[in-house]
């Protein structure tokens, strides 16, 4: 049997009065949104330029040597892989008879070139010779000696020449024989220099002008190891018909390993700004904006990105620095929804 208790419906009555009368809505609670702020602050973050490219030697890395004069090697001091220091005699290098002969004949040149001069000039002094005759034994003696250093240029006073390290390296190849008979400028041995590994990276022709020679990069091998700082040495003015990008040389402060791959990220200057987090932004690239908190609700604020960063963004527009800027929880806001979060009640 069910029994009815007169009081029950004035009661609950009652109540529901109070609550309209307070102004409250039953599920305005409901409608909040957990949100998670942080301070809103000014900042900076680098403007960065970002190439991919691979370890290896540089173009001007690896130097052939040469003699520009006919012999033959007559001793080798290194073999190919062997390390050796700038100023390291590599080899000796015996003249043929005929390059002999011939600084033999450049220097009697000289002599005779030189003598003939020294005697048209008394002449002339004497009034026995004219001018035109002076000015060719001038001629006639710059000739010959052009000619005399041009071949002391090219292998020396001496029978033998003796072939040195430019700089420190390796050598990497042995390109003749003991005792073969070479032609001048025939290739003697291939050194590679000691700092000759770099990254050689790709970017895209939009960059071009930005970055420039002497530029700060951190290089990030792609395998996970740690990263490692370099300088831009050098910045390609045709596209690499391979890759259709310009080529940027970056020297390392630390060893290379040929063939190993990096990204390369390239400091052209800094972005200056609102630092917010990337979890704040909201939108898609036409129409970008974030939440902050005012008297407990949220207020979209449009802004615009100016540069990015794995973890943060500096952006323009009007926030307000003493207003909390929603993180977590930005995607179910809209404006003017009330927010629960730590700090909400900062003042507008």
């Amino acid at each position: 049997m069910m029994f009815r208790q007169p009081w029950l419906m004035p009661a609950l009555a009652a109540l529901m009065l109070a609550a309209c009368s307070r102004g409250e809505a039953p599920d305005e609670a409901a409608v909040s949104a957990a949100v998670t702020t942080v301070p809103v602050r000014q900042g900076s973050l680098p403007e960065l330029v970002v190439a991919y490219g691979t370890a290896g030697p540089s173009s001007d890395a690896t130097h052939v040597m040469n003699v520009q004069a006919a012999g033959h090697v007559a001793q080798w001091n290194v073999t190919a892989g062997l390390p050796v220091k700038r100023g390291q005699r590599l080899l000796t290098f015996a003249l043929s008879p005929s390059s002999i002969a011939a600084y033999q004949q450049a220097l009697s040149a000289q002599k005779v070139a030189a003598a003939a001069r020294a005697h048209t000039d008394e002449l002339f002094a004497q009034q026995l010779a004219t001018r035109d005759q002076k000015e060719q034994a001038d001629k006639a003696l710059q000739d010959a000696q052009a000619n005399l250093d041009a071949l002391v240029q090219q292998q020396g006073r001496q029978p033998t020449v003796e072939v040195t390290a430019p700089f420190d390296g390796t050598v990497v190849s042995v390109d003749a024989s003991q005792g073969d008979q070479l032609q001048p400028g025939a290739p003697l041995l291939t050194l590679q220099r000691g700092d000759g590994l770099v990254v050689t990276a790709g970017m895209e022709r939009s960059a071009m002008g930005r970055v420039q020679s002497g530029a700060s990069a951190t290089l990030t091998p792609l395998d996970a190891a740690g990263p490692m700082h370099g300088t831009v040495r050098r910045v390609a003015r045709a596209l690499n018909p391979h890759t259709h990008q310009l080529d940027v040389e970056v020297v390392p402060d630390g060893a290379l390993v040929s063939g190993e791959s990096f990204r390369a990220d390239i400091t052209v200057g800094q972005w200056q700004g609102w630092l917010v987090p990337r979890d704040a932004l909201q939108g898609d690239e036409a129409d970008r904006y974030v939440f902050q908190v005012a008297d407990g609700k949220a207020v979209r604020v449009p802004v615009k990105v100016l540069g990015e960063s794995d973890s943060a963004s500096v952006v323009s527009g009007a926030l307000d620095a003493h207003r909390p800027l929603v993180t977590v929880g930005a995607t179910q806001l809209d404006d003017g929804m009330a927010v629960r979060a730590p700090g909400a009640d900062a003042k507008p």
